[in-house]
């Protein structure tokens, strides 16, 4: 089930929302504090932060700071006072997802707001996930299972790599699953993606 974290100093807050949230179909965890929240374990399943933007001691602005400097890259939603809707504004120029206003906003969006988060991040760990199989694969990879990988991700078709090799259209299909399965990609647009991203765009155009 995901997880909405709601870091809030105000306990009123906490708990209504931890109700909400609840009947959402969500896992919601409160914390009084910023410190109190840094000091839980970042999530390995998908999750959103909802923090108070003004707190004493330490203020959302700086919670955010910390996550992100102890690798916690979960999205995070501001809930703000009128008065500090610049400072939310730079918030999100800062990799906040939104910020929503209280008191007075709408749970119906609230929610909505949160699930969209949630979704993104489900997004952003299956794609981590692809990142570590492909990294992980590529030293199990012949060289000749690598030299297809890098003609197919430039886009290349079985036929020309074939031509490009010297070898059989087939054997080039050969190779090319073998590397598909040991790198963990399903289709060539996951190869694409993850040689350029983490092999860069230099390395697939080298022929």
């Amino acid at each position: 089930m995901p997880t909405v974290f709601i870091v809030d100093d105000d306990a009123s807050i906490r708990e209504s929302l931890s109700l909400l949230f609840r009947l959402a179909g969500l896992h919601p965890r409160t914390f009084a504090d910023g410190r109190a929240f840094l000091a839980t374990e970042a999530p390995e399943e998908p999750a959103c932060v909802l923090l108070d933007l003004k707190m004493p001691g330490m203020d959302g602005i700086e919670v955010q700071e910390r996550m992100q400097a102890q690798g916690w890259w979960v999205p995070v939603i501001f809930l703000t006072g009128k008065a500090d809707v610049p400072t939310a504004v730079r918030a999100v120029q800062r990799g906040a997802t939104d910020f929503l206003q209280k008191p007075g906003f709408e749970t119906n969006e609230l929610v909505k707001c949160v699930w969209d988060a949630i979704k993104r991040h489900e997004q952003q760990l299956s794609s981590d996930e692809r990142d570590k199989a492909f990294r992980r694969g590529l030293p199990a990879l012949s060289a000749r299972e690598l030299e297809v990988a890098r003609f197919a991700a430039a886009g290349k078709t079985n036929m020309v790599i074939g031509l490009e090799l010297g070898i059989s259209e087939r054997t080039v299909e050969v190779h090319r699953g073998r590397a598909m399965r040991k790198l963990g990609l399903r289709s060539a647009a996951e190869l694409v993606r993850c040689w350029d991203r983490l092999l860069g765009e230099s390395s697939i155009r080298k022929t």
